[in-house]
């Protein structure tokens, strides 16, 4: 039930934590280097982007990076910038977009039926594509031409 402390236990343990005290503190000293290209979440988003994530600057100082070459990670572009990105689809008859994902049938999410009553680009809860009626393309391209700026 409990677990007899060795004098050999207690030195392998002393040993293994100064070995990795000592590897963390030089990591922070070679954190004053600049590696802010290599600190940004994504190439193409600089912050974390869910509250579950941990910033990348944080995880350079982790006992898991020690040892390793930062530029040797990798370095997957954010999807919510991606999909930012995608122009409006616009509809051209009636008031329902419908969505599964772009992907067909077994790929994407499940469909989804978005109401484009008002004067404005509606968004999939799923994929985050945007959708608006055909009728309202002037007002839509001029609210995200206002954004932009």
């Amino acid at each position: 039930m409990f677990r007899l402390t060795t004098r050999s236990n207690t030195i392998r343990s002393l040993a293994r934590s100064r070995f990795y005290s000592s590897k963390v503190e030089t990591v922070k000293k070679s954190e004053e280097v600049d590696i802010s290209e290599f600190t940004k979440q994504s190439p193409n988003f600089a912050t974390p982007w869910s509250p579950s994530q941990r910033e990348r600057s944080d995880l350079v100082n982790d006992v898991r990076f020690v040892q390793h070459d930062l530029e040797s990670q990798p370095r997957a572009y954010s999807a919510m910038e991606l999909i930012h990105r995608q122009p409006v689809r616009y509809i051209e008859h009636g008031n329902v977009a419908v969505c599964n994902g772009n992907k067909g049938r077994h790929q994407g999410h499940p469909k989804v039926f978005i109401n484009l009553d008002q004067p404005k680009a509606s968004t999939c809860g799923y994929c985050g594509l945007k959708f608006a009626q055909a009728k309202f393309k002037d007002q839509v391209e001029a609210e995200l031409a206002k954004q932009k700026l």
